[in-house]
């Protein structure tokens, strides 16, 4: 079984398609914008998923939050990813 240490690109490369083919908005950086996912790899923790936006939609839109953590929760268990919640549910860490 691969860890997140010895998976890191690969794991990263095949989360990104996956995501992409389910038809989010991979960003080209680390840090997600509004609207679009944040896919990056930290070697101590996994593959890191995070969905943008600001904090104040984080509060006003929290049923959309909520819907979109669903979903991409949906994608990566149906992937046959083993992930966990970081951050009260703001970041998803997807170790293998």
């Amino acid at each position: 079984m691969e860890t997140a240490f010895s998976a890191g690109p690969d794991l990263e490369r095949q989360v990104r398609q996956e995501l992409s083919d389910a038809g989010f908005t991979i960003e080209p950086s680390l840090m997600s914008a509004d609207g679009g996912l944040g896919v990056w790899h930290d070697p101590t923790r996994g593959v890191v998923v995070t969905w943008g936006t600001s904090a104040e939609q984080l509060v006003k839109y929290a049923t959309i939050r909520a819907a979109v953590q669903l979903a991409l929760r949906t994608i990566l268990a149906e992937a046959g990813h083993q992930f966990r919640e970081d951050f009260g549910g703001l970041e998803l860490i997807v170790t293998s």
